[in-house]
C-alpha cells in the first residue's frame, strides 16, 4: 500500500522557515513578524460567529472545544454554543417558541413541532438559500423535497431536513439491539439454549447465582432500568417486541405494528409485545433479578452500574457503561449479542429522508449565511467522513491509490474510544454535540467508491487482532458479527419507509393525557407486589386509557400508515 506521506514535507518547509527566520531577519524583524503573526490570528478568531443551538436530543450544553470544534471553526466558520435541553425539551421548545424567536439553528425531534414553527414564521427556508447549499441538495434532496410536500404549511419550501439519512443497509457489524449478556457467565453456566425470549430470566437467575456481587461487594442483578427515557410509554417497555419485528416509531405512541406482517395491533391488547415485556421485568423483579432502582434512576445512573459490572442483561451493546474494555475482552469478559432461536431483531429500515429529528435554521439568526454554511459543511461528504471517522491525517488518510484507511493510531483510538485526540475531546463526545448524525455511515462516498464509515472500509495490517471473547463468540455462531449471524439465521426484520404525518391538536392532547396514565401505570405493573396487584393495574391502565378515547388516535394512525406506506414510495 503506498501512502501519501506528507509529514517529512511539512517539516522540511518549517525548518527552512526557520532557518531563514534565524539567519535572514534582525531581532526587530522577527518581533514585527510574530506580532503580525499574531494580529492576524486574533483577526482570524474575530471573524469565527458564535451560533447558539438548541438540540432537542442533545445531552450537553455550553461552548464547544476540542477537535471537531476547530474543524468547525476553519470549514464554516462557525462556534456552536449548546443551549440546554434536558427532560424538559419539549417545554422549553414551547417557551421559545411563545417567545416569538428561537435560536440560529433548532434540532427537532418530530414533525409536529417542525409545523408549529413554520406556520409561526419562525424558520428560514433552504430553497431561498440553494446556491449556498450544493451539497445539502446533492446528499439530502429527497429529505428537502419531502418537508417541502408534507411539512411546509403549503408553501412547498423546505424548512427543515432530517437527520441520519441512510440509502445503504448495514452488511457488517451490529444491529442497534441485541439482546447482550455477560458472555463469560453464560458460558460458565453450561451456554443453555435460549429458544424464546422467556428464557431468558432462567438464564440470567443462573448466572446470578454464580456472579452474585461484583468485586466491589456491590449486589449484581439481572437488569437495571431507568424512566428518564419515558415519553408517551415507558420507553424500555418496547424492547422485547424490538427484538421480535416490532416497530413503535411509525404508527403513534399506541400501537405495535409487526414489519414482517405489516399488522398493526394495541399495546393494550393481551398479546401484545408491550404488555410482554412489562412482564418480563415484573417476573425479574419478582425473582430479584430487577434492580430496585431502575423506578427511580436516570439512564446513567444505570449504564454506571453496567460499567461497574452489576448487570447481566443489555438490550443494546452501547448501553454496558464501558464496561466492554478492550482488556477485559482480550481475557474473555464481557458482553456479547445472544439472541434467542426465532429472534426477529427490528432493523429500523431505510431512511431515505432520514430520522424526524430535523435541523432548521431560524428565521430570527442575525448570521443566516454562516448558518448555511454549517448546514452545508455537516452534510457534505468531507465533514460526515470527518465526523463519523475523526480528524483526517491523525485516526485516518488516503493512499495514493486514493482508497481511504484507518491509521495505527485510528485503531489504537477504536480500542479506547475516551482517548483524547489532538485538540481536545474524543470521537464519541464530537458526535454528541448535536446528537444527531446527518448521513449515515453506509451512504457511499462518491470521491472514494466506499461507505463513509470506517467500519466498511479494508482493514490494514495495523488493525488489532479480534480479543478472545469475539474469537469465542465467533466460533460458537460461526459468524463474524451479529449482522454475519441474523443474515444467516434470517434473524432481521426491516421496517418499511412510512412517513406519517403530524397528528392533529386535538388527537395530540387525548395522546398526551393516555401517555400519562400509560407511563405511570406500566412502572406500577413492573413493581407490583404480586400478580393480582399486576393484573388489577394492568386493568385499570387499559380501562383508563379507553376512556380517554385512546381508539381515535389509534385509528387515525392506522389509517394514515396506509397512505404513508404509499407516499414513502415516492421519496426511496
Amino acid at each position: 500500500m503506498k501512502l501519501k506521506r506528507l509529514t517529512a514535507a511539512v517539516l522540511a518547509a518549517g525548518l527552512l522557515m526557520s532557518g531563514l527566520a534565524g539567519c535572514g531577519k534582525s531581532a526587530g524583524t522577527a518581533e514585527s513578524a510574530a506580532t503580525g503573526a499574531a494580529v492576524q490570528e486574533q483577526s482570524a478568531e474575530t471573524d469565527i460567529v458564535t451560533l447558539k443551538v438548541f438540540s432537542m436530543p442533545s445531552n450537553t450544553s455550553g461552548v464547544k472545544t476540542g477537535w471537531w470544534a476547530d474543524i468547525l471553526k476553519e470549514k464554516a466558520g462557525v462556534q456552536l454554543e449548546i443551549l440546554p435541553s434536558g427532560d424538559e425539551g419539549e417545554q422549553k421548545l414551547q417557551a421559545l417558541m411563545a417567545s416569538g424567536e428561537l435560536p440560529d439553528i433548532v434540532i427537532f425531534k418530530d414533525n409536529k413541532q417542525v409545523a408549529n414553527a413554520v406556520a409561526g414564521h419562525m424558520l428560514l427556508a433552504y430553497d431561498d438559500y440553494k446556491e449556498q447549499l450544493p451539497n445539502l441538495y446533492q446528499n439530502a434532496n429527497n429529505s428537502l423535497r419531502y418537508y417541502a410536500d408534507n411539512v411546509s404549511n403549503g408553501e412547498g419550501k423546505s424548512y427543515t431536513v432530517g437527520t441520519r439519512i441512510q440509502t445503504v443497509l448495514e452488511t457488517k457489524g451490529t444491529l442497534n439491539w441485541g439482546p447482550y449478556l455477560r458472555y463469560d457467565l453464560y458460558k460458565q453456566i453450561g451456554a443453555p439454549e435460549i429458544k424464546t425470549s422467556d428464557d431468558y430470566l432462567g438464564v440470567l437467575q443462573k448466572m446470578q447465582e454464580i456472579y452474585p456481587e461484583n468485586e466491589n461487594k456491590q449486589k449484581v442483578y439481572g437488569f437495571s432500568l431507568w424512566k428518564d427515557w419515558d415519553n408517551r410509554r415507558m420507553a424500555l417497555g418496547d424492547l422485547l417486541g424490538n427484538i421480535n419485528g416490532i416497530s413503535y416509531d411509525i404508527c403513534g405512541d399506541f400501537l405495535e405494528l409487526n414489519v414482517l406482517t405489516n399488522k398493526i395491533n394495541s399495546i393494550f391488547d393481551d398479546d401484545s409485545w408491550y404488555l410482554k415485556t412489562l412482564r418480563l421485568y415484573y417476573d425479574a423483579n419478582q425473582m430479584g433479578l430487577l434492580d430496585p432502582d431502575s423506578m427511580t434512576q436516570r439512564f446513567d445512573d444505570a449504564t454506571g452500574k453496567a460499567g461497574a459490572g452489576r448487570t447481566l442483561f443489555s438490550w443494546w451493546g452501547w448501553a454496558t457503561g464501558g464496561f466492554d474494555t478492550t482488556e477485559r475482552h482480550n481475557q474473555g469478559i464481557g458482553f456479547m449479542p445472544v439472541e434467542a432461536d426465532n429472534v426477529k431483531i427490528l432493523h429500523q429500515g431505510l431512511q431515505p429522508i432520514g430520522k424526524n429529528w430535523t435541523i432548521s435554521v431560524s428565521s430570527a439568526t442575525k448570521y443566516p449565511e454562516a448558518a448555511m454554511k454549517l448546514i452545508d459543511f455537516l452534510y457534505s461528504e468531507e465533514g460526515a467522513m470527518l465526523l463519523h471517522n475523526g480528524p483526517k491525517g491523525v485516526t485516518w488518510d488516503v493512499t495514493e491509490e486514493g482508497k481511504p484507511y484507518v491509521t495505527k493510531e485510528g485503531y489504537e483510538y477504536q480500542l479506547d474510544t475516551s482517548k483524547e485526540l489532538p485538540g481536545g475531546s474524543n470521537i464519541p463526545e464530537s458526535q454528541n454535540f448535536l446528537n444527531v448524525l446527518p448521513l449515515y455511515e453506509t451512504e457511499m462516498s462518491k470521491e472514494y467508491g466506499v461507505p463513509i464509515g470506517y467500519r466498511y472500509w479494508e482493514k490494514t495490517a495495523d488493525a488489532p487482532a479480534d480479543t478472545k471473547l469475539d474469537d469465542e463468540w465467533q466460533e460458537d455462531y460461526g459468524a463474524e458479527d451479529q449482522i454475519d449471524y441474523l443474515t444467516k439465521v434470517d434473524g432481521i426484520a426491516v421496517a418499511p419507509f412510512a412517513p406519517i404525518p403530524p397528528i392533529p391538536d386535538e388527537l395530540e392532547q387525548i395522546s398526551g393525557r393516555v401517555g400519562d396514565v400509560v407511563k405511570t401505570y406500566s412502572w406500577k405493573m413492573v413493581m407490583a407486589k404480586d400478580d393480582a396487584e399486576y393484573n388489577q393495574l394492568k386493568e385499570e391502565m387499559i380501562e383508563k386509557a379507553l376512556g380517554m378515547d385512546v381508539q381515535k388516535v389509534n385509528e387515525w394512525y392506522t389509517q394514515e400508515y396506509q397512505k404513508a406506506y404509499e407516499l414513502g414510495k415516492k421519496y426511496s
